[in-house]
């Protein structure tokens, strides 16, 4: 990407500094944007941007009426976890609209665009599912003219690129808190990189992983090992438990993200962003210094299919919401039994034990562990049992200064390699 375009996305995006347990992080320093998805504004009201070729978009089909154009679509997101498919979500900001029209392009996001489809009015969502592997494609949607007024301008454009690489594909949800979601370098307490739930713009929800964090390293390991299409999603926030909801402790984290078990329209964190319930689901966080933009759709999140998979690290944040060891492995029960009644395989649900937490908050950890270790075994699922190589005592205390950046409690990079490897061996041996 250009230099230029991406430190604009990183600023769009705004990233600020925020508390997570009792680690203050610092602003990422090198959030990279991939050209895999590209943002540009909203064009303006004027002539299409390649006038020499006629656009077959709505400025053709419309008669022009003398009322005025009704407002356009607002932050169109896209989303391709799939080889043939992209998946769009937009806002809708008129009350009087007719209907959508879709447009693609598959050269430049500056077009030409070409009318694909329609959708029906006070539709927010469209899927193009007749794609090729590996290709970039890029959008735009504008409301029809409605009750005497003329269509509106376009949306914003934005491209995705189509997963690439043998059948079948892989995806894999990584869900948990800051030690699952932030990228660090070594045992530097800098934080590199972020979840697209954790903070800034609407266009966060674009910006994927990279390759400090998990989800980047399992993508990295599984291409070095497996010839499958890969696809892993950050779904982690950092400071969040395993409850809410009425499950433990309060429904939201002071920066406003829900917790695991906080519910959402009827739908929970859990369901909306590992089962992909409700596409896109929102967690309802209002408009701060941190969501500048409010709720944040989970466009990355999909149903999972035979080779997918979840991890699931949490729990370390409980304690400091007074919730109980019994609460915690009752959440986490919760989950996998959610997973197993979507359908899914036990061995296809990754659980970890905790790395240690210094000081009183981790005091439960060995009890909890041990909990974990008879709840996987219970239910069938993997467990990756971080505590044993992380600590000496069951999660108690920790085996070597170089496992943390020096607050004891967030993991280095030496432990997320290590994850990672885990995880990928788990997953290549359950996918043919």
């Amino acid at each position: 990407m250009v230099p230029g375009i991406q430190a604009a996305l990183a600023a769009a995006i705004g990233f600020a500094t925020v508390a997570c347990g009792d680690h203050e992080t610092r602003p990422p320093t090198d959030l990279a944007i991939p050209d895999t998805v590209t943002h540009e504004p909203p064009p303006p009201d004027s002539p299409p941007s390649n006038p020499a070729q006629p656009d077959s978009t709505p400025s053709d089909t419309s008669s022009n009426p003398a009322g005025p154009a009704i407002p356009a679509p607002q932050e169109l997101l896209a989303s391709a976890l799939s080889v043939s498919e992209v998946r769009l979500s937009w806002k809708d900001a008129s009350a009087s609209e007719a209907g959508f029209e879709i447009s693609r392009s598959t050269s430049e996001v500056t077009g030409p665009y070409t009318l694909i489809s329609t959708a029906a009015a006070n539709l927010t969502t469209f899927s193009d599912a007749t794609l090729s592997p590996g290709e970039r494609y890029c959008y735009q949607v504008r409301a029809k003219a409605g009750e005497g007024n003329a269509s509106s301008a376009h949306s914003n454009q934005v491209c995705a690129v189509t997963m690439s690489g043998a059948t079948p594909p892989v995806r894999i949800v990584t869900f948990g808190d800051s030690n699952t979601e932030w990228g660090v370098n070594g045992v530097d307490p800098r934080v590199l990189a972020r979840s697209y739930l954790s903070e800034g713009s609407y266009l966060a929800a674009m910006a994927p992983h990279t390759s400090d964090q998990l989800a980047g390293k399992i993508e990295t390991r599984w291409k070095a090992a497996r010839s499958n299409a890969v696809r892993a999603v950050n779904h982690a926030i950092s400071s969040t438990t395993t409850g809410g909801g009425g499950f433990g402790g309060a429904n939201r984290h002071s920066s406003g993200a829900p917790h695991a078990r906080t519910a959402v329209a009827g739908i929970t964190r859990f369901e909306g962003e590992v089962l992909g319930l409700r596409w896109p689901w929102s967690g309802g966080e209002r408009v701060s210094s941190k969501y500048t933009d409010g709720a944040v759709r989970r466009v990355q999140a999909f149903a999972p299919e035979p080779n997918d998979f979840v991890y699931v690290s949490m729990g370390t944040n409980d304690p400091g919401s007074r919730m109980s060891t019994q609460q915690t492995l009752t959440n986490l029960q919760w989950m996998i039994d959610r997973w197993l009644a979507a359908g899914r395989s036990a061995d296809h649900f990754l659980l970890t034990t905790l790395a240690p937490r210094t000081g009183a908050l981790g005091t439960s950890f060995p009890a909890l562990n041990n909990g974990i270790r008879a709840l996987a075994a219970s239910r069938g699922v993997v467990l990756i049992d971080l505590a044993t190589h992380t600590s000496p005592d069951n999660g108690r205390t920790w085996r070597s200064d170089s496992f943390h950046v020096g607050d004891g409690l967030h993991y280095s990079e030496t432990v997320r390699d290590w994850l990672a490897d885990q995880v990928v061996t788990e997953m290549s041996r359950r996918v043919p």
